[in-house]
Parts: structure tokens; sequence; C-alpha cells
């Protein structure tokens, strides 16, 4: 009777050890599924939490089943973004990627939608020399720096400065009173307040667009 008894109790144990276990290992499973998806990848991601979704404790858990659909459709504006990247359409490429950061703030392209920011800027300072008028060129070039002013809010501001400076110059050159231009921007002083007058970067040809450098986009996992 007491070796029943014991066998009955060590059963116990071993099953509450073995259901404690179980439970540690789902809440890993479900861990990894969020790891995955932080570090943008979202075909692992996607999967991880389907298995998890099959799951008792998380069946009626309506996170993985938004899980479900955000590693989804995050894995296609990650591919929509790299598509548009490649054939060099800076707008929509923006637009999947800013859609794409909603979704998971540490994606691992963020860093380039200042990158390609920068690039919109660089691409009408370009256009603003086949204008047909001094208008139309000041026009253009208080365009490109709209773009510039934003990139250096994204982060590149050493570059957008330089770019915004050449801007300047070359409006200047038209003879079109800046104030004539659709919409006057902030000053940089107000971008960067502790810039001081001898660190301000240097001018270069003020027709010559800022050389605008994008790295090439993950692999999509």
């Amino acid at each position: 009777m007491k070796l029943l008894r014991f066998i009955s109790l060590n059963s116990f144990i071993l099953l509450i050890a073995f259901s404690s276990n179980a439970q540690v290992s789902r809440a890993y499973l479900l861990d990894e599924a969020d790891t995955y998806f932080k570090a943008g990848r979202y075909y692992d991601a996607f999967f991880r939490y389907r298995e998890c979704a099959k799951l008792p404790e998380f069946e009626a858990t309506s996170q993985v089943s938004e899980q479900i659909k955000n590693s989804s459709h995050a894995l296609f504006l990650t591919q929509k973004f790299k598509d548009y990247f490649a054939l060099q359409r800076l707008q929509p490429a923006k637009d999947n990627l800013v859609e794409l950061i909603s979704l998971n703030a540490n994606d691992p392209n963020r860093g380039q939608l200042a990158h390609i920011t920068l690039a919109q800027g660089a691409e009408l300072q370009r256009l603003a020399w086949k204008q047909r008028s001094p208008a139309g060129t000041a026009d253009m070039l208080k365009r490109a720096m709209a773009f510039y002013y934003q990139a250096a809010k994204e982060g590149l501001m050493e570059e957008s400065i330089s770019a915004i400076k050449q801007c300047e110059v070359s409006i200047r050159d038209t003879k079109v009173p800046m104030e004539e231009t659709n919409t006057l921007q902030p000053s940089i002083e107000l971008l960067q307040p502790s810039l001081a007058p001898s660190a301000t970067p240097s001018v270069a040809h003020p027709r010559k667009p800022v050389e605008v450098i994008i790295n090439p986009a993950p692999k999509v996992n």
C-alpha cells in the first residue's frame, strides 16, 4: 500500500514537472516568434506564430492571430519595398517602407528611410536646371530643400545641411528672391541649434547635387 502511494506521489510530481516544462517551452515558442518579428525575420515569425495558434493556451489570444497577419503583411511590404528600391522608384519604395516601419519599428530596413528622402531631394535638384525659367529652377530647388530638411530630421544631418547650402547658393544664382518661391523653409540654425559657424560644412559646386549613397537592403528572410 505504501509502495503504491509512493509511486502515485512520484507520478504526480513528474506530471506537474512535465506540465510546467511544457508551459515554459510553449511560452518560449511565442517569445521566439516575437524575436523573429522584431528582427525582420517575418517568414520565420509567420510559421512560429502559426505553431502558437495551434496550442490550447493561445487559441483564444487575439495577439497571436493578429501577429500572423502582421508577419504575412510585413513580408509582402518588405518584398514590395525592395522591388521598387531596385527599380529606383523612390516614392513607392518609401511608401512601403513607412508602412513596414509602422508594423515593426525595429525593422532592419528602417535606416534606408533617410537615404531615400535624401535621394528624392537630389533628384529634384538635378531636375531644377532643366526648367525653362529661373523661377521654375528656383521653385524646384526649393522643393528639393524640403526633402533635405526632412532627411535631416530623419538622421542624415551633415549630408542634408551641405545639400541645403548648395540649393541656397543656386537659388541666389537664379536671381529669384527666396521669398518668391513657394514655401519658406526653417533655417538651418533651427534644425541644428548647436552648429557653430566654424563647423559649417563647405559648399560644393552649386549646380552639383549632393552625392547620395543608398546601402543595399538586407535579403528577405
